[in-house]
């Protein structure tokens, strides 16, 4: 009996992070499109990150957004973007914050 609880448990915590894994692959391909349009942009890394606590305090959504980073080159010019997110129905949603 004891063994079958923790496989439920394990495969539940399976379950979560891979979900979670696809609401960041939608996020940081969502992002992506969302780029200013320069030439030759080019995308050298991604990362999420949790949402700072200041602004999750506040949050009012149903769904924990995460926060996306894309670090881009362009010519000589290196900037990071980055882009708060969160999935609804399947759907990501992002909105690009400054800092």
């Amino acid at each position: 009996m004891r063994i079958r609880i923790v496989l439920a448990a394990l495969v539940m915590l399976f379950a979560a992070g891979s979900g979670r894994a696809e609401d960041n692959r939608a996020c940081i391909s969502k992002a992506t499109e969302t780029l200013p349009h320069i030439s030759g942009i080019v995308v050298k890394k991604t990362r999420t990150r949790p949402v700072p606590p200041a602004i999750l305090a506040t949050w009012q959504g149903q769904t924990r957004p995460i926060m996306v980073d894309l670090d881009t080159v362009a010519g000589d010019t290196v900037e990071t973007y980055s882009y708060m997110c969160v999935v609804t129905k399947g759907a990501a949603f992002v909105r690009r914050v400054m800092g």
